[in-house]
């Protein structure tokens, strides 16, 4: 009896610290927001007189890659063998080799 007891008593105090481990994961930065521990913090806005970060195209064409990758994965996940379903899977190898470019530059 005293064992069950005891143990219990370790579930819930376990149960107790993840609870405030959660808590101490996000605090909020006054003129930021909400800042996750453990993320590098977010970049500040550019000063008056500087000019912002230059765009990068190539970037935000990886990350459309990386999502059509992704929308197309889940597509053929559900797809019924046929026509359909191996033009999906052509452009998904399409995709895929295109977005392993993207990491070799």
């Amino acid at each position: 009896m005293r064992i069950a007891i005891a143990v219990l008593g370790a579930i819930l105090f376990a149960v107790s610290l993840s609870h405030l481990a959660n808590a101490q994961a996000q605090i909020g930065v006054p003129g930021i927001g909400q800042v996750t521990i453990g993320q590098p913090p977010p970049a500040p806005p550019p000063s008056y007189g500087q000019a912002p970060p230059p765009y990068d195209r190539r970037a935000e064409h990886c990350e459309h890659l990386r999502y059509r990758e992704h929308e197309l994965r889940q597509q053929v996940a559900y797809m019924p063998y046929g026509q359909e379903r191996a033009r999906a899977e052509e452009e998904l190898r399409y995709v895929h080799e295109a977005r392993e470019q993207c990491w070799q530059r």
